[in-house]
């Protein structure tokens, strides 16, 4: 905003004149008026420039629903088969439906992009134009999105004669990943293939023995990370080139298991999610080993961190400092979540928003009381919160480094569950989807 300094000092009278006609007076009258008439009863409220209906999406008050790319995807669950709609946001309009082949339920799985859609039905994807449904290309396994080009392919090798069978009951470590057939003997070797997300096309592949673990890059150029037993290495998304690799300590215990790119440092944990074991830390940009620190056994503390490096015991949450592992300060049951490189946001039972908190200190940013629920924006560091209202709902929008919320609007009616995009909101409202622009 153009700032302009207006000069302190008085300005020289002008001479006096003599008066206008009276013709002068009646124009000035009504130039006046209308001018009125716009500022005080013809011109939208201020809340309109921040909050603004767009239109309503037909959703069954059973059904699914899901935000990415610009798009808006409803799931009725209650059709048979089962129907899987995709709709434009702004203006609202609908786009295209596809219908559950056999038992398999189509599923929007979390990938996408404003050209592209992934959607998962049973445990095959398929990549399809989010403009008009087209399918892309296949494939039989899950695709990972990595970046708005790049899809990885990881396809585990088990044994013959070890899938799990669901309805036995049986105890046990199981393998498998996400959305697959799980089995009961860890898997021979894992193939990654980088893939074209446009066209299916294998850009590169190579195989490793037995299981992996991967992260994908949190922020452009950091790589993905791949660990094994023995090694952990950053690969480039794009070439599948190894931009960094070393070797992993044994400590005689429990193999690494699996690892996060976080505020800088890459995590290897020892041990089954969830369960005590070391941790120990590298430099991203070198994966020199930084620090390693025992994790407690969190067994009846359900609180966690979702960006912040925290360590998690019986009763309390200690933040670290993430370049030495030190401790900085101490919560008890609450929950915190990634608000920028230095915030976080902590919550309730991952539902209701409390505060947003210094990670350096825990000191309190902005008090969040009065609001219920936070939706976290995608491809934004940014939440919407929203609180009961007479009649209906209020919305503000959370930015980091800000003390305060910024109020956004009401939306009148009963409101269950919301997903913001970084210029849109739908929330679900009985047998329709309300969708609402915003700005801040």
């Amino acid at each position: 905003m153009a700032l302009i300094e207006l000069s302190t000092e008085s300005p020289i009278p002008p001479a006096a004149a003599a008066p206008p006609p009276a013709y002068f007076y009646r124009r000035f009258g009504l130039a006046l008026a209308a001018l009125l008439v716009l500022a005080l009863g013809g011109a939208a409220p201020v809340s309109s420039v921040l909050w603004w209906r767009i239109g309503a999406v037909p959703a069954s008050p059973s059904g699914d629903f899901q935000v990415t790319g610009g798009r808006i995807y409803t799931m009725d669950l209650d059709a048979d088969p089962r129907v899987l709609t995709a709709w434009q946001a702004d203006p609202v309009r609908r786009l295209w439906s596809i219908e559950a082949g056999g038992d398999e339920d189509p599923f929007f799985v979390g990938g996408g992009t404003a050209d592209l859609v992934l959607v998962r039905e049973g445990r095959a994807v398929t990549v399809r134009d989010s403009s008009t449904g087209a399918v892309r290309w296949a494939s039989a396994v899950g695709v990972q999105q990595l970046t708005d080009t790049i899809g990885l392919i990881r396809q585990e090798n088990f044994p013959p004669g070890t899938e799990y069978d669901p309805d036995s009951g049986d105890p046990g470590r199981l393998y498998g990943l996400n959305g697959s057939a799980l089995h009961t003997e860890p898997a021979l070797s894992t193939e990654l293939r980088g893939v074209d997300l446009a066209s299916g096309r294998r850009i590169w592949s190579f195989t490793v023995p037995g299981s992996v673990f991967t992260a994908e890059p949190v922020t452009p150029g950091s790589g993905l990370l791949l660990l094994t037993t023995r090694k952990l290495a950053l690969l480039s998304p794009e070439t599948g080139a190894v931009l960094r690799e070393r070797p992993v300590p044994r400590f005689g215990g429990p193999d690494p298991a699996r690892g996060d790119i976080v505020d800088g440092m890459v995590l290897v944990n020892y041990g089954p999610f969830g369960t005590g074991g070391r941790v120990v830390a590298y430099d991203l940009g070198t994966l020199a080993e930084r620090w390693r620190r025992e994790q407690p056994d969190p067994a009846g503390n359900s609180a966690n961190c979702y960006g912040p490096i925290c360590m998690v015991s019986r009763d309390e949450v200690t933040v670290l400092d993430p370049r030495t592992g030190a401790d900085r300060w101490r919560e008890t049951d609450s929950d915190l979540l990634w608000f920028g490189p230095a915030a976080a946001l902590e919550v309730q039972n991952l539902s209701a928003p409390l505060r947003t908190v210094s990670l350096d200190t825990g000191a309190t940013r902005a008090d969040l009381a009065g609001w219920s629920h936070y939706h976290a924006v995608y491809g934004r560091a940014a939440y919407i919160l929203r609180r009961p209202e007479q009649d209906g709902n209020g919305f503000g929008l959370l930015l980091p480094g800000r003390t305060a919320v910024q109020p956004l609007g009401r939306l009148p009616g009963v409101v269950e569950q919301c997903q913001p995009a970084p210029t849109f909101l739908a929330c679900q409202a009985g047998d329709h989807l309300e969708v609402w622009g915003y700005r801040g």
